[in-house]
């Protein structure tokens, strides 16, 4: 969020104690602020001498006007190499122009940077796992002379360090970070677009929900799961993850991995397909549960995304049971659908492959403005999913008097919607109480002369975002919309290097040999 805003905000914070009569106005700040926080998005352009057509899926092939024998090195995993092979277009890498990202990394060296894009044909069940809109590499092509023999084109993964550093020899080898991803986020500017559709009709199946990579799976790198909030998408981490992909010592620990989910949806239903679809993903890409993204995953989760995080590390018991319903579920004859979505929202436990969470602007006691006319105005326009919407008057119908008198309330107005879900209410109550499993980061913006208690990020209260028994909170100058403030990289860059120095099993997996070879001309 830039200054303007958070002097908007500040606006905002000193008059939220008004009388009623600013409410519609605030009404009205909150939703651009949200939409605001999501719209930004990467732009590329580059002239038509940036287009290059070198034949990858050939022996040899003309490089810059000289035959060339054509050399995947190990760094390209066998997607890559396929998808080399296959490719809709190849890119100068420094003759791209971006705008939408703040800053803009690449490093000088030996050998072409390029932006490789192909087709996801989505065919397999790990092709499912990545961009439909198209694969984004980076690559980089090193002409090596030979005498008496044709030059080899050596092509890198300019996004794996440690091969690159390795290969490299003297000369470093040159990458650009930042146009590889700019142009994956320009060509997933429709995702961006549907933040807000898949918000007020989060049952639309137009609107996909899942785990998604954006690099190849790399059986010993951790993953970073990136949670948005609402409104959000993964694009909205954008900036953060470009500054953290330009940094080796990230980049030889971690990968970024990306949970889409539409948002107007309840949160327990989020929290349900998130702890699901993780499963799901680790064992598509590691049946055998041998590899390290298998075992370890850091999380970092934005505003309500931090919510659904929650589960992932926390044991739930009866807590959000008894917070939702007067009776024991096993004491309620519910049809199979209904009984089956209680379970899958109310019950869970902490998944054993998180090592730690950093929770960024989260309101894990719920946000004010999510409530009354704010709320009112938002489920307005959220047309609400029909399973827990159903599931809800089917309990209230069957069992008068079950439900604690919150969520009786809810029944008889309408149904649970992200906005319900994120107001102050019992079920966070008792999730904000479940004891986190693994170790866990507090990053807290606050606007205005006050930071720390009594202080508040625009959209969410500083008491709200606090969680006792952190090892950290970093408190930043910065609005709700804080992960590409300068202050928040840094802490998140110390978090994980942190993560790596107390030490992570470092072992090659039988699923590595699978990943580490290319194509055999």
């Amino acid at each position: 969020m830039t200054r303007a805003n958070d002097r908007r905000w500040i606006s905002f914070s000193i008059c939220r104690n008004r009388p009623a009569a600013v409410s519609l106005r605030l009404s009205c700040i909150f939703i651009c602020a949200l939409l605001f926080g999501c719209a930004e998005n990467a732009r590329v352009f580059y002239l038509s001498n940036a287009v290059i057509h070198p034949e990858f899926d050939k022996r040899y092939t003309i490089w810059n006007g000289e035959r060339v024998e054509v050399d995947w090195t190990p760094s390209l995993r066998v997607e890559s190499s396929k998808y080399l092979a296959g490719y809709d277009r190849v890119l100068l890498a420094n003759s791209i122009h971006e705008i939408g990202l703040r800053h803009e990394y690449k490093m000088a060296g030996e050998g072409t940077p390029l932006v490789v894009r192909a087709k996801n044909p989505e065919q397999t069940p790990e092709e499912r796992h990545y961009p439909t809109t198209g694969i984004t590499l980076g690559i980089t092509a090193v002409k090596e002379a030979r005498p008496g023999q044709v030059p080899l084109l050596k092509l890198y993964d300019s996004f794996d360090p440690v091969v690159v550093r390795s290969a490299a020899g003297p000369e470093p080898i040159a990458a650009n970070y930042t146009a590889t991803l700019a142009v994956l986020y320009a060509h997933a500017a429709r995702v961006a677009g549907s933040s807000f559709a898949s918000f007020i009709r989060p049952d639309d199946p137009r609107f996909a929900t899942g785990v998604y990579l954006i690099h190849p799976y790399d059986p010993n790198k951790i993953p970073i799961l990136f949670i948005h909030g609402l409104l959000g998408t993964p694009l909205s981490w954008q900036n953060l993850v470009n500054d953290l992909c330009s940094d080796p010592e990230v980049l030889e620990h971690y990968q970024p991995w990306f949970f889409l989910y539409p948002t107007g949806q309840p949160m327990l239903e989020s929290a349900a397909q998130l702890r699901e679809d993780l499963q799901t993903t680790q064992r598509v890409f590691d049946p055998s549960g041998s590899a390290i993204p298998s075992h370890h995953v850091v999380i970092v989760a934005h505003s309500m995304g931090g919510l659904l995080a929650h589960t992932l590390v926390s044991d739930s018991g009866d807590a959000l049971w008894n917070a939702f319903a007067t009776k024991p579920l096993n004491s309620l004859k519910l049809p199979a659908e209904v009984r089956d979505l209680a379970l899958r929202y109310f019950f869970f436990q902490h998944q054993p492959s998180i090592d730690r969470v950093i929770f960024l602007s989260v309101p894990h006691r719920g946000s004010i403005l999510a409530s009354g006319i704010i709320g009112s105005i938002g489920n307005r326009i959220i047309q609400p999913a029909k399973a827990p919407t159903r599931a809800l008057k089917e309990l209230a119908a069957r069992y008068p008097g079950v439900l604690t008198p919150y969520y009786a309330r809810l029944s008889a107005s309408g149904g649970p919607t992200s906005l319900v879900s994120i107001a102050p209410n019992p079920l966070l109550n008792a999730l904000a109480n479940l004891p986190i499993k693994v170790p866990f980061h507090s990053i807290i913006g606050h606007i205005g002369p006050i930071a720390g208690p009594g202080s508040t990020d625009g959209l969410v209260e500083y008491y709200s975002s606090h969680l006792a028994g952190a090892e950290s909170e970093k408190i930043v100058p910065a609005g709700h919309y804080l992960m590409a403030h300068p202050e928040t990289v840094a802490e998140i860059k110390r978090i994980l290097d942190e993560n790596i120095a107390r030490g992570r099993p470092r072992f090659k997996s039988a699923a590595t040999l699978a990943y580490q070879t290319g194509p055999v001309h």
